[in-house]
């Protein structure tokens, strides 16, 4: 018969092991379906959502019953954002002036989802001759940076304390396949965009790892290339579908997504 002392520590091994093992499957597992009540109970911000990807993300959270908070540059001209009943926000992520007054006008609200969304490409997508390296210029290289990159950055930045009154946030910041290094060019144009992307790539593994955000989760996601206003008529995806694949995603996202890109699917996609 095994002693006293051996079979305490026996228990003792046994209760460890058991709750790794607890530990272990509720951080694999996938995350419960919430009820309408809890829903509503979370709150969602989405930069750049008077239009394209922004609005249709605004129209699919809304109605499933979300708090949902949603920006643009110029509130009186976004019909269709206030047509959807979100509380709508003055916001241009290049403006510092705006970026504090959003966070002075949400002080103490807590945010749960924050997806910048908001972006520029520049000359549209085969509509206009993209910029290439006889013609891109200086101002247009910083201005997709300005949005692309550190719109997102300084806007989760200023929404920190909102972010931390979650249990658990989650930031999302919509990139795009075209910023990834081993992707060949599209006809050696869009440096401005293609560049700018890679960077928000960058911003979105520093924020992983940022002790500032500990506890929430942080990827970035290739919507594709859908039929919108900055994607043009060319656009092979349907917002209305990629988008509410991307809500999908974002609902179920577990520490095993974090830090990582991801395309509007669910697939993994490299840097």
């Amino acid at each position: 018969m095994k002693s006293t002392k051996q079979q305490s520590k026996i228990t003792v091994l046994f209760i460890l092991f058991i709750g790794w093992t607890s530990m272990s499957l509720s951080l694999c597992a996938e995350p419960a379906e919430l009820s309408k009540a809890e829903r509503g109970g979370l709150t969602v911000l989405i930069t750049g959502a008077n239009r394209g990807l922004g609005l249709e993300m605004v129209k699919q959270f809304k109605a499933d019953g979300y708090s949902v908070i949603g920006t643009a540059r110029s509130p009186e001209k976004a019909t269709d954002l206030k047509a959807t009943g979100a509380q709508v926000v003055k916001l241009d992520v290049t403006s510092e002036a705006d970026i504090s007054a959003m966070a002075k006008a949400l002080k103490g609200r807590k945010i749960d989802i924050l997806i910048n969304n908001a972006g520029y490409f520049g000359p549209k997508l085969m509509t206009e001759k993209m910029h290439s390296l006889e013609t891109v210029t200086r101002a247009e290289m910083m201005d997709c940076y300005a949005v692309n990159a550190a719109g997102p950055l300084f806007v989760t930045q200023a929404l920190l304390p909102n972010l931390k009154l979650s249990k658990t946030a989650k930031i999302i910041n919509i990139s795009s396949r075209a910023g990834i290094i081993t992707k060949g060019g599209i006809g050696g144009r869009a440096y401005g965009y293609r560049v700018s992307k890679t960077a928000l790539n960058r911003v979105t593994k520093i924020m992983a790892g940022d002790i500032a955000l500990k506890g929430s989760l942080v990827i970035a996601v290739a919507p594709g290339h859908n039929r919108t206003d900055m994607g043009t008529e060319r656009g092979k995806l349907d917002p209305a579908v990629t988008m509410k694949k991307v809500k999908e995603l974002i609902e179920n996202l577990t520490p095993k997504h974090h830090g990582g890109f991801w395309y509007y699917d669910g697939t993994r996609v490299e840097w």
